[in-house]
């Protein structure tokens, strides 16, 4: 057992940062609960079926929920957030295992996390050839390195219970009994780099294909603002980064000086929850709001004021007359129509092709060309309601002789 050096010449050993890291993990646990809550009622208002994007995001909270139990609840209340003298015996041994349970469970957090991300913009961009290759390479490279790091902070001592039992106060390990061979500096960069990295390249993915979006210019704001909220997680990253280098493991007074550490970590994870599912929340943030955050209703109103129909005249001295059409000029006319509803809810690229254009949804066209049959529309001749239905029509005039 390691002899602690007598503290510091003017330490004050009644402060206390115990309650801030106890808070601070339990109240952002709790908000991405509810946020993840919300996104499944928000499914269930749009009748949505959950898919492995939303279980992966449900299975995040488990993770995340060991790694505040770990740190915020059990090193707490045995002395983290205290200095180390005014901590009880067993305090650096109660942060010992708090540690070793966080990590786990930050690690598991943060790749589920990643994981459901991309699951969703799978689902989103399907129908896009040129996206799967993108999305398949930052899943392996996810993937690779939650291994990694995940088999690093098991192996980093032996045996493994090493790594706490070697701080046990009453039966500690003798130095020739284990061996601690990881440094711990390059552990941390091995682990926070790569999740910096992927994080920039998990925001950057989406806003092409976002750009390329048949949407009113305020909604495709909206949708790229939801996305660059997840820029608030990559800082929360680079923070936590900084602390890491800056922390020493070794430091007799390891129960005051991780306290920051601790606090970024368990705010990473948590607000990585929250962030990835920002997205999904605009059913239940409608109906809330009475319609306040609805991406869509400054586009409805502007289709319903304009459903009219199309009217199309010249002037002459007796003022505006109907124009009749020419003799020169054969005229036909080609319908087509496509929902939006899908596009602006859950699934905001789902139609989204290779070249840029929406696939439309299945419509029956008459033989003649000039008419078409729309199952959403009850009655013939109705103007069309703001329901995510969208209809243009192509005039194409050919000259003939005459």
């Amino acid at each position: 057992m390691d002899t602690l050096p007598p503290p510091p010449a003017g330490i004050n050993l009644s402060e206390s940062r115990k309650a801030s890291i106890m808070v601070t993990a339990i109240v952002t646990w709790f908000l991405a609960a509810i946020v993840v809550g919300l996104r499944i009622i928000s499914h269930r208002i749009k009748k949505i079926s959950l898919w492995l994007d939303d279980w992966l995001i449900i299975a995040a909270l488990l993770p995340s929920c060991a790694h505040v139990i770990g740190l915020g609840i059990y090193s707490v209340s045995r002395g983290l957030g205290k200095h180390i003298w005014a901590d009880p015996p067993d305090a650096k041994y109660a942060w010992a295992i708090g540690l070793f349970v966080a990590e786990l469970g930050y690690f598991v957090t943060i790749t589920c996390v990643k994981w459901s991300i991309l699951a969703f913009y799978w689902r989103s961009f399907k129908v896009r050839s040129s996206v799967k290759i993108p999305i398949y390479i930052l899943a392996v490279i996810v993937l690779l390195w939650a291994i990694a790091v995940i088999l690093v902070t098991i192996f980093q001592c032996q045996p493994t219970s090493a790594w706490w039992n070697r701080f046990n106060p009453t039966h500690p390990l003798r130095p020739d009994q284990y061996r601690c061979t990881v440094d711990s500096v390059k552990f941390f960069y091995g682990n926070a780099i790569p999740t910096i990295v992927t994080d920039v390249l998990m925001l950057a993915l989406p806003l092409p294909y976002i750009t390329k979006l048949q949407l009113p210019r305020g909604q495709k704001f909206a949708l790229v603002g939801i996305f660059l909220v997840g820029i608030f997680v990559t800082v929360v990253s680079i923070v936590r980064l900084h602390y890491l280098v800056r922390g020493n493991l070794a430091d007799p007074d390891i129960t005051w000086s991780f306290v920051d550490i601790a606090l970024w970590s368990v705010v990473e994870g948590n607000v990585a929850i929250f962030c990835a599912c920002l997205p999904f929340l605009r059913p239940v943030l409608s109906k809330i709001s009475f319609g306040f955050f609805s991406l869509s209703s400054l586009s409805s109103k502007k289709q319903q004021q304009s459903s009219g129909s199309l009217k199309m005249s010249h002037h002459n001295r007796d003022g505006p007359r109907p124009w009749q059409g020419d003799s020169r000029f054969a005229t036909t006319s080609h319908s087509r129509a496509y929902s939006t509803a899908n596009e602006t809810d859950e699934h905001p690229f789902a139609r989204l092709t290779d070249d840029g254009s929406e696939r439309s949804v299945p419509i029956k066209e008459r033989p003649d060309g000039s008419h078409i049959e729309l199952g959403n529309i009850s009655g013939v001749g109705e103007p069309v309601q703001p329901n995510g239905i969208v209809i243009t029509r192509e005039f194409h005039l050919q000259h003939q002789d005459v």
